[in-house]
């Protein structure tokens, strides 16, 4: 964890400028870019803050960090006639959603991406970005032709997925528990072997090394559902970010999207 903790301090250190120097009108490439640095200083901050100071309630604050400032890219994008963010790039709703703040999860998921973005994803992260939106708006609504086209494009981590999907619309506890068991599997087999390559770029997967955020979200949706599993035990879902979220966020911590004048 020493690690971490260097890498957190150097986050903290380069997150206020990146706040301060946003451009409100640079091109969208560049302010998808920025907002992606933002993103991974506040993920690697609250993963921290979890981990290290054992703080749920600041790990959860900062999860709704990154929610409120990836709103704050959309609505600037839409503003300008801009295509959102494509819809893989989730972080900030896989945040608000592991928070537990519903609502905060909700407007992010109203302001993404609901077109496919070839070149920018493949079709598969594009679909199950899709049901992730949907779970999020409208938790029990029918979902099956989103999943019946991730089953057609997905490669095999997308089975255990799909079922995750189907329990929480169907809100069947036994079939959310065994394919939430499943999805963990797989995210540790594809975990383990990124931290063992050299090829794996050690700062952005600082914060997925210990901790699963979709996972984290994914037992936030199962909450809401009321079929969430009672093992507390699941690898890289610790109990300790489970807990209610009893801080209040306000607001900061985010980019002016405002014009400069």
């Amino acid at each position: 964890m020493a690690r971490l903790s260097s890498l957190r301090a150097d986050a903290a250190d380069s997150l206020g400028e990146r706040l301060r120097r946003f451009d409100p009108g640079a091109d969208r490439s560049s302010v998808l870019a920025r907002l992606d640095a933002i993103t991974l200083d506040l993920h690697l901050i609250a993963v921290a803050t979890l981990l290290v100071d054992g703080n749920p309630q600041g790990f959860f604050l900062n999860l709704c960090r990154m929610a409120e400032n990836g709103r704050r890219v959309q609505r600037l994008l839409a503003d300008r006639g801009l295509p959102p963010p494509p819809a893989r790039r989730n972080t900030p709703l896989l945040g608000a959603l592991a928070a537990g703040h519903f609502s905060l999860a909700e407007a992010v998921a109203e302001g993404s991406a609901t077109q496919w973005q070839q070149g920018a994803e493949y079709e598969d992260e594009f679909l199950w970005a899709s049901a992730l939106q949907h779970l999020a708006r409208t938790p029990f609504a029918p979902l099956e032709h989103v999943l019946v086209s991730l089953e057609k494009a997905g490669q095999e981590p997308s089975a255990s997925r799909v079922a995750l999907a189907r329990a929480l619309v169907a809100r069947d506890a036994a079939a959310f528990a065994e394919s939430f068991a499943a999805a963990c599997l797989d995210y540790g087999l594809v975990t383990e072997k990124r931290a063992h390559s050299l090829a794996t770029p050690v700062t952005s997967f600082a914060p997925h090394r210990f901790l699963w955020l979709e996972g984290l979200a994914l037992l936030r949706l199962a909450d809401r559902a009321g079929i969430a599993p009672e093992d507390t035990g699941f690898r890289y879902c610790p109990p300790l970010a489970r807990v209610p979220m009893t801080a209040t966020y306000t607001g900061d911590w985010a980019i002016d999207t405002a014009p400069a004048r």
